[in-house]
Order: C-alpha cells, then structure tokens, then sequence
C-alpha cells in the first residue's frame, strides 16, 4: 500500500511517500500556487522518499502526485492547516476528562478536523462527533496531518526506567507542534495545560462524557463516595474522617455508595478502606465506568478526593465535595464543587515550584509533615460542605 503523508506549516509543504520497496513507479510531483497557478515546483521521486519546499507563508498550495499518467493524490493547504493530530500522553481519567473539552474548542476555533487519541476514547466519540477518535497513539504512524500536538505535564514529572528525565522530555517534545515548547503544570490548573499547550485562552470549560439511559438501582436517596488514589498524600488523612461523615449522612437519611476500583488500597503499614456500616453500600470492584456514570448521575453529590473520579462527576453534572490537601484549589475545576482544604497548615505540594513529585514513593510527602494537608481537614468542616448540596 503506498501511503502520502503532507504537512504543511507557516513557511513549508512537505510530502513524503511511503510505500512497498518493490514498487519501482515514478512519482511526478507538482507544488502549485493556486494563487495565480503557477508551478512553484517539479520533481519525480519513488516510494520511501520525500520532497517540499520552502516560503509558502502567502501562497494557497496544491501538492498534486501522478503515476502512470493519472492523477494519484492531491491535497491543498489553502492559507492554513486542514488536519491534526493530537495526542494525550497522559492515560489517566481525570487529565483525560478534563482535557478533552480543549480538543473540542480548538477544532472550533481554527475549521480542522482532529483525529485525537486517548485511552477513554469511548466516554466521549458519542458526544463529541466532530472530533476523529483513533486508537493509535504511536504519533509516527499517523499520517496525511498538518500538525501534531502532545498533550501531557511538562518535564518535571517525565519518567524514563522510573527516573526523572527532563532532557529527555524536550527530545520527545520537539516533534510536536506545540504552541509552547516548556511550560511548569505545577503554576498553572490541571485544564490550563491543554489550553496552553493549544494556545487557547484560559477559560475553564465543563466537559461532556456519554451518559447511559439506564435508571439506577438504587433506592432512596444516596450520595457516592470514593476514597482511593494512587499515593498517600491524596487521601484524606484524617484517621476519623470518613467514619463521621458517614455516620451523618445516615443520621440524615442517606446511604453512602462506595464506588472505587479496589476496596483495600495502598502499600505495607498504609493500606486504606472505607468504613462500613448498615448504610454503606459496598460496589468496590472492577466495574466499567458506564456504571460509575449511572450511580453518579442519580446521587445528590460525589465526595472524594481531588480524583478522576471527581471529574467524572463534574462531567455528568452531579456537584462534587471535594477533600484535597496536596493540591491547591486552583488545580481543580471551579464551579458545582465544594473544595475543602486547611489553610493554615503545609498544603499545596502539588502546585509548589520547588517540589519535584515523586510517584515511586508511595508515602511521599516532601516536607516530612507526616500528611498534614489533609489530616488537619476536620469531619465537621466536611459536613458542612456536604449540607450545601443535601436535599
């Protein structure tokens, strides 16, 4: 199969043919000013080779290819880029659903098409069916595009063989086409960093993720709720915390629906679980997320920890109580969310330019405060939180 892959840019078209080596056809390839159609060049090349030229930036370009006497391929630049690529090198659900609204709005701004690769790709090709949704997320092997985005956090939390490697984020970055080449996640909010990798405004964006029509199974009123994370420091740390909170939702009438992927979570001497109770409903396991959609959707609120999980829930339009502590409340979204953090103690790791995350470690905390971010968040500065959303 031979293959044309374009790309144009402010002052270059470029065209590369790849194909069987064995193919020995002759490829005429003509660089046409629609302009004024003049040919501003000729060349003939054979498969697994390239041609372009240079100083475009005020010229509508037609890249034309035939073979054989007939016309095999033609593609137009026409002023601007037609087509990109974008890529999140993030996998998990949280970036993912925060993200993606940016690939939406970046199509609208600038008339392209997006072929997008993500992990989640099915929560979204229902609601979002302007963009392409692919399953390669080799960049190299997507061809025919203008442009090629990396969405993803910057070189400070790059992993090569679990070492940090800034270099090497740079070198894996210089082929894309983003509008900057080095930004500090840790300054800005988790949805700026797909708007400044775009070069889209920093305008906060609710997203929208495929909600099943499915009624839930519940009955009665209900709040879910979901503990886990990825590292000691995300947690709330407060040894009594859940167990008070539960206990007052079901003084007042709720049942609580613990909906994480694992009911015991964490590393020797720090293994985390849910309370238990006449009220709480156990759905720990590995169930799909158009599940977790369903019990969100019909909860009066999701508490949880700055997770992907609170994302989820704010794509689905249920308000979120959210206990975080290694984060600011500038990292997370800003509207139908309760944030709950202590101020007054160590707070924000995760948004300090001094700090380097360490997600080998699973008790990190690097100013050795023995997680006091989030111990120092009190149940009842919880409920008070919660009996803003309660009905």
């Amino acid at each position: 199969m031979t293959n044309f892959i374009t790309r144009f840019n402010n002052n270059n078209a470029f065209l590369e043919i790849s194909g069987d080596p064995e193919d020995e056809n002759d490829y005429f390839v003509e660089f046409v000013d629609l302009n004024n159609n003049f040919v501003e060049y000729t060349t003939s090349i054979k498969v697994n080779h390239w041609s372009q030229i240079s100083n475009i930036s005020d010229k509508n370009i037609l890249i034309k290819v035939i073979s054989n006497n007939k016309l095999v391929f033609e593609r137009e630049r026409n002023y601007k880029f037609n087509k990109v690529f974008i890529l999140f090198g993030s996998e998990s659900l949280g970036d993912t659903v925060g993200w993606l609204p940016y690939v939406e709005e970046y199509r609208k701004v600038n008339n392209v098409e997006v072929v997008l690769y993500t992990r989640h790709n099915y929560l979204f090709d229902k609601v979002y069916p302007n963009i392409i949704f692919t399953n390669i997320s080799d960049s190299n092997l997507i061809n025919d595009v203008d442009k090629k985005f990396r969405i993803d956090y910057g070189p400070e939390l790059y992993l090569v063989n679990n070492i940090l490697s800034p270099e090497s984020w740079k070198l894996s970055n210089e082929k894309y086409d983003n509008a900057v080449k080095y930004f500090d996640y840790r300054t800005i909010s988790l949805q700026a960093i797909a708007n400044v990798i775009l070069g889209l405004p920093n305008i906060e964006i609710v997203p929208k993720v495929s909600i099943p029509d499915d009624g839930t199974k519940i009955k009665g009123k209900y709040v879910v709720v979901a503990i886990q994370s990825t590292s000691q420091l995300k947690y709330w740390n407060n040894p009594f915390g859940w167990e008070r909170l539960f206990d007052f939702l079901s003084r007042n009438g709720y049942k609580v629906v613990v909906i994480d992927r694992y009911r015991n979570f964490g590393t020797t001497g720090h293994f985390n679980q849910a309370p238990k109770g006449k009220n709480v409903i156990d759905k720990t396991g590995d169930r799909p997320l158009s599940e977790r959609i369903i019990d969100i959707k019909y909860a009066d609120m999701m508490i949880t920890i700055s997770s992907g999980l609170a994302w989820l829930s704010w794509a689905v339009g249920t308000p979120v109580v959210m206990i975080s502590g290694f984060t600011k409340p500038t990292n997370e979204f800003q509207s139908n969310i309760v944030r709950i953090y202590n101020p007054n103690v160590c707070n924000g790791c995760w948004n300090d330019e001094s700090i380097f995350f360490d997600a080998s470690d699973w008790l990190f905390c690097p100013k050795k405060q023995d997680f006091i971010c989030s111990k120092a968040i009190l149940s009842k500065d919880v409920i008070e939180g919660v009996k803003k959303f309660m009905k």
